[in-house]
């Protein structure tokens, strides 16, 4: 067992959770909605008043910047360049956030945003993605087979994968020539995707749920050991309730170590590598674990940074 200090509005509070090393702040009484780490130490923050909030020391302080636009998606390459996505745009900035340039896409704009350095990224659209490789200055329009993607994850320069929302069907694609086309690898009916993430070229996992027609969304979560080529099902949660739920971000900080969110009260963790998944709210202290729709992102490192309401930060050392 393991003593946690939480620090919520100044207050500390202290209790043993097993296994498990969590450190709470709260910055702001906004709700944080996405996340952009580019190491354990460094990374930014968006809230839905508009703000951006930026540490350099691992979440002991942070500075706050007002953009006035409320962004959903963030993703960082380096300590100056950015990009980010809104409700209906995409923007870049090149001073580390404090002013940002709205970008010229050939189409609707989605919201999956993948950067692999500042000059190469894809953005989702509606049944295609376009591609940069100049930094945003022109895009070439990738078609996807009707199917519109909602996350990315690259490997490498060459291999990605894609989570989809094609009426339960072809719902995971893979890419072996850096986004130029892409082939559909996990199409079994009643499954949604709505994230993805890898901790190496070979393992990753794709979340969302499965619906169950008639009795609700069971939250589910895919594994790949192939790098993308076949996927199975490790984790469903069956007992729901009412119309259940999604999980919508999933990430590990390690190789064992990982943790998914869900919309409401299924969170889950894992500490075999995703072999096995529980439920937060079977934890010990359930009053004071994180749990009941807290989070809305996830990012980091060897530390994981959770983000939500109240300006919640949760950092899991």
């Amino acid at each position: 067992m393991k003593s946690i200090a939480f620090f919520l509005g100044g207050l500390a509070l202290s209790f043993n959770v097993s296994a498990q090393v969590f450190q709470n702040s709260a910055i702001t009484n906004g709700t944080l909605v996405a996340s952009a780490f580019i190491n354990d130490n460094e990374g930014w923050l968006a809230d839905d008043n508009g703000k951006l909030w930026h540490t350099t020391n691992g979440g002991q302080t942070w500075d706050s910047t007002s953009i006035e636009k409320k962004f959903l998606k963030l993703d960082f390459t380096d300590t100056q360049n950015g990009y980010a996505l809104s409700v209906n745009a995409a923007f870049k900035t090149n001073d580390g956030g404090h002013t940002w340039s709205q970008l010229i896409l050939p189409g609707y704009i989605g919201n999956a945003i993948w950067f692999e350095d500042s000059e190469i990224g894809f953005i989702s659209g509606y049944e295609m993605i376009f591609k940069t490789t100049d930094g945003g200055q022109t895009w070439t329009t990738i078609n996807t087979e009707d199917v519109s993607f909602l996350d990315f994850y690259f490997t490498n320069s060459t291999t990605g994968i894609a989570v989809a929302n094609d009426g339960g069907y072809r719902c995971i694609w893979r890419t072996i020539d850096g986004g130029s086309s892409w082939s559909n690898v996990f199409d079994s009916i009643n499954y949604y995707m709505s994230t993805v993430w890898f901790s190496n070229e070979n393992n990753g996992w794709a979340a969302g749920y499965f619906d169950q027609i008639g009795m609700g969304k069971e939250p589910v979560i895919l594994k790949t050991s192939d790098g993308g080529t076949t996927w199975e099902e490790k984790y469903r949660y069956k007992d729901i309730l009412g119309e259940g739920e999604s999980l919508s971000d999933i990430r590990f900080r390690n190789a064992t170590e990982g943790y998914a969110i869900s919309r409401h009260n299924y969170d889950v963790y894992t500490n075999d590598g995703g072999e096995t998944w529980t439920l937060m709210s079977d934890s010990e202290n359930i009053s004071a674990t994180p749990v009941f729709g807290l989070y809305k992102s996830l990012d980091g490192f060897n530390d994981m940074y959770l983000v939500g309401k109240s300006g919640t930060v949760t950092i899991w050392k």
